[in-house]
């Protein structure tokens, strides 16, 4: 009877242990399940990290190139001003000669027109006086007009050619400054370009800034969810031991039961 009793007791205590046993591999597998995610989570925080960085060098990169293009087309924009400025100076230079020749060839056609003048008066007298008998004083005379006459022609020639001279330079001053224009505007461009292209260098440069801190903070989260996944994988391993001897101690309780009951 009382043999019948103690095996009772130790097949109950078996399945008592036998429970924690299944308890401690069940808590183990759940906590493997957990070491899993933090591996999960591990793995992923350590990939964002690296494109994080990976990330912020190629905007470091970009963001030097960006500046040094900008330096680069801010002195192409200066030059231009400059260029600009040159030839609008020139420009100024062309139309004052211009407008020095056309006075000058609205001179020489005034003086040419008073020659001519003269020589007509000349051949008039020497018409007179060749009605007066005077024929040598007459010839005299319309030689010395048709001298005139030829000298008042080249005069307003020279007029002309002097006033077509200054047309033309007019012409080309307007030409110089129309290019001058251009170069300024185009100097004003690049300047704003430059600009803009400055900005953005700044943009990427805190853009590469906040992409390395966020990569290195999400290197450092995956070191340490890496770490808790080692701890709980342990902590697994341990329960499942402990599991696994406590359904061992079990099996062998009952054994021992099952042979005090046959005794």
């Amino acid at each position: 009877m009382v043999e019948n009793e103690k095996g009772t007791e130790l097949e109950e205590a078996a399945v008592v242990v036998g429970a924690a046993g299944v308890a401690d591999l069940a808590e183990a597998a759940d906590t493997l399940e957990t070491a899993r995610e933090a591996a999960g989570i591990a793995v992923a925080a350590e990939a964002a990290g690296v494109e994080d960085l990976t990330r912020a060098v190629d905007a470091e990169i970009v963001a030097g190139r960006m500046a040094e293009l900008s330096e680069v087309v801010a002195e192409a924009g200066i030059t231009d001003v400059a260029e600009g400025a040159a030839l609008l100076a020139v420009s100024d230079d062309i139309a004052g000669v211009s407008a020095m020749l056309g006075l000058m060839g609205a001179e020489d056609l005034e003086s040419g027109l008073e020659v001519a003048r003269t020589a007509g008066e000349l051949w008039a007298v020497s018409d007179v006086v060749d009605l007066m008998d005077h024929p040598v004083l007459a010839a005299f005379l319309e030689a010395r007009g048709e001298l005139l006459q030829n000298v008042a022609v080249e005069i307003i020639l020279r007029a002309a050619g002097t006033r077509a001279l200054s047309q033309v330079l007019a012409t080309e001053g307007e030409v110089v400054a129309e290019l001058g224009v251009e170069e300024v505007a185009e100097g004003i461009v690049r300047a704003a370009a430059s600009d803009a292209m400055a900005e953005r260098s700044d943009e990427l440069a805190a853009a590469g800034v906040g992409l390395a801190i966020a990569g290195a903070e999400e290197l450092e989260i995956a070191a340490a969810a890496a770490g808790v996944a080692g701890e709980l994988v342990d902590e697994a391993v341990a329960e499942a031991v402990v599991g696994g001897a406590e359904l061992g101690v079990a099996a062998t309780m009952d054994e021992v039961a099952q042979a005090t009951d046959e005794d």
